[in-house]
């Protein structure tokens, strides 16, 4: 196995030394191509941002949010990998990409006729073909825009970066605004409730029923004083307030008890509300920015030396594989010559 290997080696350096001549003449107009089609390449220059999510962007359970508190929702806590992950939808988001369309004048930049069909397909797939958004691989977010201009490279990176705090706030608003509209409506029906009880409690007192409890401890030492003096109409006037109290208490209890609930639900919306509007109403940022993006001072496309050195062995492996067929080929026997011989024998 081993002298075969040798001799396989060694016949591919014959074939080679056979063949030198149109190698070094492909291999070499290869090399000139490539390099003089490098230099016509237009150079594009690419700027990064760096960043990281937060653990959460809501300013009430960042500020309100001492009572149950949660060193995960400090202002200064990062997200976990779900919420990483989350936040690349935002900075993909068709919006940022019609806003870096508007401001800087895409279409006309590319030269893409909009007009035409599927122009802004080839728009849109142009500007994701130049931006790039991904989580590295210690959780952080990278944003990157490349453009023949560095200058407007590090614009729209920048650009990308700041409307990423627009994009979320706005959804997130848009949220909170339905849920205080919610809070709203429960508030105004528990308020309604309230108020119904209370009716309900106003016209038991009318009947001078107050305090069922207290009213029936004092109501019972009377008696019992009354009753031990031998005072008849006494004892008539207290079982009278007794039978009262014992028609209308249980119905007071029972809406004393309606309107303590309600009214710990009314606060609790109350909080609710101002929770959802401080949400709605305050911009926070929704991201950590480690690296602010730079004017690259260097081109990172094309790689004249890579696509030289990728094209030249291309060009060498496929010269290689031609020279192997026409060698073939040239030694194959001639199907006369083969008919030939087999009348022959």
């Amino acid at each position: 196995m081993e002298n075969k290997d040798k001799y396989n080696a060694f016949s591919l350096l014959q074939f080679m030394w056979k063949w030198r001549k149109w190698l070094l003449i492909v291999c070499g107009a290869a090399f000139v191509v490539s390099a003089a089609c490098s230099f016509l390449v237009r150079p594009r220059f690419k700027s990064t941002a760096l960043l990281y999510a937060p653990r959460t962007s809501s300013v009430s359970k960042i500020l309100l949010n001492e009572q149950n508190y949660n060193e995960r929702l400090e202002i200064k806590a990062l997200a976990t990998v779900d919420e990483t992950e989350q936040m690349l939808p935002f900075l993909n988001a068709v919006s940022i990409k019609d806003s870096l369309i508007e401001k800087y004048h895409l279409a006309e930049y590319y030269n893409i006729d909009l007009d035409k069909k599927g122009g802004k397909t080839k728009l849109y797939k142009t500007i994701t073909n130049n931006m790039t958004v991904k989580r590295t691989e210690y959780g952080a977010i990278s944003v990157s825009m490349s453009d023949w201009d560095p200058q407007r490279a590090y614009e729209m990176t920048l650009d990308v970066v700041r409307w990423l705090d627009t994009i979320k706030n706005n959804v997130e608003k848009e949220r909170a605004q339905a849920a205080y509209d919610i809070l709203q409506i429960q508030l105004d029906s528990v308020e309604r409730a309230i108020a119904d009880v209370n009716d309900s409690i106003c016209e038991i007192m009318k009947h001078g029923v107050f305090d069922v409890k207290t009213q029936s401890e004092r109501l019972t030492q009377q008696y019992a004083i009354a009753a031990a003096q031998g005072n008849t109409a006494a004892m008539q006037r207290i079982q009278k307030e007794q039978d009262t109290i014992a028609k209308y208490g249980a119905q007071l209890t029972s809406y004393q008890d309606l309107e303590y609930n309600f009214s710990k639900y009314h606060a609790l919306c109350k909080q609710k509300m101002m929770d959802a509007k401080m949400d709605m109403t305050t911009i926070m940022p929704v991201k950590f920015v480690i690296d602010n993006p730079k004017v690259a001072d260097k081109k990172f496309y094309p790689k004249k030396s890579l696509i030289v050195l990728i094209s030249t062995l291309c060009a060498f492996v496929l010269t290689i594989l031609v020279l192997l067929i026409i060698e073939r080929v040239e030694n194959q026997p001639d199907r006369k010559d083969i008919a030939a011989d087999s009348q022959d024998q």
